[in-house]
């Protein structure tokens, strides 16, 4: 502690200050070196040799995970290979997809999903120690959440207007919008309609925070992931910048928490069933006792609710939006389907249940946009054996290559090719009618991962991300500015982020 309140006091443009960061850096190399656990007994995909040639390695899975994954694939992996290579924070052992099965139903005593999202999000840093000792919060989106959707699609709608109007308008000609900014400020407060609601959902430093916090959250666990434990609380101030997003997160949910509190106190005694039905009220009925339901414990947990809402969200509905832009010639059908539906259901879940070819698009759009390069990522607690014989050891971390199987034509065919209604074609098919849905996970489908431990929130996420592109297509004109085409994504690790500056023109329809 008291080296972390000299590096304050000292300041970033010290040369002391850059002196001890870079001791720190020291120490927390040595530990991983001298410390990490021992490698697997597997082969090893490597393109560099020498000294410094797993260093380098760690660089181009840094740069292009993507790459590097299909690469090992097209080696090992496709051919039902084990393998390992290295990562800019350890040796992983990337499993073949033939294996996801073995995957879900390994005792989580050996293969843990937990122990691997404790390490993906950093929530002990990132958020709070208490959100990684108790996700209770999370059950909620099992026990509340998805069976409130029905009842919370007129909430959903009236911010949806309400958002589209203020960040696009209604342009009588061809308006070109930044879609990343856009996007990610329409996702986020519809999202935040059911999270807290009106007015907070609605209030401009909430927003903004709730956004940024996002991105910090998962951009300083990258960063985090590279050091040792017990550095990690120092360091959290120094690469990241969730603390200061937590400072304006406090000034707004405290006093929003205490107000809520009170009423539902006053309610107790007057109409005991009219208690709101959002996501803090979720929280505080699902707290096990008094200290959980202290407002700033409350606090945490509705931030981690955030951060789970919104990312997957945002992101899925930005490269919808550009795959949109980019296939004007689907437009058509989906609104057909998207009308037909809603005149025969109104707006209702049945009638999004019935929007099948955008169902579709959104799946196929998520195929080859992934939000990143694997999934089923688990950390081994205990020796692990597969059915072939192969054993992960204890200490290590195991992953599946999610971007590299979907581009494989011999699962998916013409798998490069976007096939916006490859899904619903195949839903036409006797018997497979709830197959092949965005929501639904399989052995080669595991954006959301794959059985019990697949995402809760994708319900949530995939009826969201309906509304959102329902009401794009049915209010307007869209198209990418750029004839030339989409500019290419940026990878960071495992994580892929949409370009960031890309402008699709709008018109009122």
């Amino acid at each position: 502690m008291a080296l972390l309140n000299e590096l304050i006091l000292l300041g970033p443009g010290s040369f002391k200050w850059a002196l001890l960061l870079g001791t720190l850096g020291f120490i927390a190399l040595y530990y991983k070196l001298a410390l990490s656990p021992k490698r697997a007994r597997l082969p090893v995909y490597s393109t560099h040799s020498g000294w410094f040639g797993s260093w380098y390695d760690s660089l181009d899975y840094l740069r292009d995970s993507p790459g590097v994954l299909k690469a090992g694939y097209e080696k090992f992996s496709k051919h039902g290979h084990f393998y390992q290579l290295r990562t800019p924070v350890r040796w992983v052992i990337v499993i073949p997809p033939k294996f996801v099965d073995e995957i879900r139903t390994a005792p989580p005593t050996h293969l843990s999903a937990k122990e691997a999202a404790n390490d993906v999000q950093q929530a002990r840093y990132t958020v709070s120690p208490i959100v990684e000792a108790n996700k209770f919060h999370f059950h909620i989106i099992k026990t509340n959440l998805t069976p409130s959707l029905e009842l919370k699609v007129n909430d959903l709608l009236d911010e949806i207007s309400l958002v589209f109007h203020e960040e696009i308008g209604t342009p009588a000609d061809w308006k070109p919008v930044v879609m990343a900014r856009a996007a990610h400020r329409i996702a986020t407060r519809t999202a935040n309609r059911l999270l807290v609601g009106v007015p907070l959902c609605r209030n401009e430093e909430y927003l903004q925070m709730s956004i940024r916090y996002t991105i910090d959250v998962f951009g300083g666990a990258d960063k985090l992931r590279a050091w040792p434990d017990f550095l990690k609380s120092t360091v959290t101030y120094f690469v990241t910048n969730v603390r200061e997003r937590q400072k304006v997160a406090r000034k707004h949910l405290i006093p929003y928490i205490k107000a809520r509190r009170e009423e539902v106190e006053k309610l107790q005694h007057t109409s005991p069933k009219s208690k709101p039905v959002d996501s803090l009220q979720w929280v505080i009925d699902a707290a096990p006792n008094h200290q959980e339901r202290d407002p700033e414990r409350l606090m945490y947990r509705l931030l981690h609710l955030n951060v789970a809402a919104v990312h997957t969200t945002s992101v899925t509905f930005l490269n919808c939006v550009y795959d949109l832009a980019l296939h004007t010639d689907i437009h058509s059908a989906l609104r057909a389907e998207i009308e037909s539906a809603v005149q025969t259901d109104g707006w209702t879940a049945r009638s999004l249940s019935r929007m099948r070819k955008l169902d579709s698009f959104m799946l196929e759009s998520q195929r080859l946009a992934p939000i990143a390069s694997s999934q089923m990522t688990r950390a081994v607690t205990k020796d692990f054996t597969f059915s072939d014989g192969t054993t992960v050891p204890k200490g290590s971390y195991v992953l599946v290559p999610m971007h590299a199987m979907y581009l494989d034509d011999t699962i998916y065919p013409e798998a490069s090719k976007f096939d916006a209604f490859r899904w619903s074609r195949l839903r036409e098919q006797p018997g497979d009618e709830n197959r092949y849905q965005f929501v639904t996970t399989s052995p080669t489908h595991i954006n959301f991962g794959h059985g019990k431990d697949a995402c809760p929130g994708r319900f949530f996420a995939a009826q969201e991300i309906k509304l959102l592109l329902a009401h794009t297509l049915l209010h307007y004109e869209i198209q990418l500015e750029d004839p030339t085409g989409l500019p290419k994504p940026t990878w960071y690790d495992r994580s892929r982020q949409p370009n960031q500056t890309a402008r699709v023109l709008f018109r009122a329809r």
